[in-house]
């Protein structure tokens, strides 16, 4: 973070090359680039968010409390894996049509899910409900979130090949702060726009699927 940090406010020329990073100024860069981060999110999920994690089975139980154990930002998929590891494809529910089920408790093979992201307890919902379980899983693919960071000695949570990207992130989002503007925030506004296009592109699956029947 420090890096990101000081990389960012040389871009902006407030920061000399042999100039030492000030505390004051490193807490707020590094405010910002919190925000920065936590608001990135809402753009995914970029691939390397995508994570696998597995949930087991309780007996007649409907909801699964995530927050200490996966505390995903959105679900992505669900299969249910029986005691033979074989994965059935569940579907998702919206929240009026899993809320209106006359019954949530009703016995048999879970098939559909609703994912309830509150803040502090992001919760799943599954139906029907199993009234015996052994080994069975809920397997899941999810939108991991991204770690806070709470020291400028914290590793950022984004992959090296971003970290240009992210650096000039910050210092477009640092330019009001400073009361930067002219060449240099025009050039620091220019790139930043360049390298997230290169971002968002680089964060696609190198396949094209055409389903029929849809535009």
């Amino acid at each position: 973070a420090r890096q990101v940090i000081t990389y960012a406010l040389r871009k902006m020329q407030v920061l000399a090359l042999t100039q030492a990073l000030d505390a004051d100024e490193a807490d707020a860069a590094m405010q910002e680039l919190n925000l920065l981060l936590k608001s990135w999110q809402r753009r995914g999920p970029y691939l390397w968010k995508r994570i696998e994690g597995s949930v087991s089975l309780v007996a007649a139980t409907a909801s699964y409390d995530l927050a200490a154990t996966l505390n995903p930002l959105r679900i992505l998929s669900i299969r249910y894996r029986d005691t033979s590891s074989n994965d059935l494809p569940m579907r998702l529910f919206t929240r009026q049509e899993y809320f209106d089920l006359p019954s949530k408790t009703s016995a048999g093979t879970p098939t559909q899910y609703y994912f309830d992201p509150q803040r502090g307890a992001p919760t799943l919902y599954v139906w029907p409900v199993k009234a015996i379980v052994t080994t069975e899983t809920f397997k899941i693919t999810y939108h991991k979130r991204t770690d806070d960071i709470d020291d400028l000695a914290n590793d950022i949570d984004v992959q090296q090949e971003h970290l240009e990207t992210i650096g000039y992130a910050l210092a477009a989002r640092l330019l009001d702060s400073y009361g930067i503007e002219g060449e240099v925030a025009n050039r620091i506004l220019m790139r930043a726009a360049e390298l997230g296009e290169e971002a968002m592109d680089f964060e696609r699956e190198p396949v094209t699927r055409f389903v029929p029947g849809r535009s």
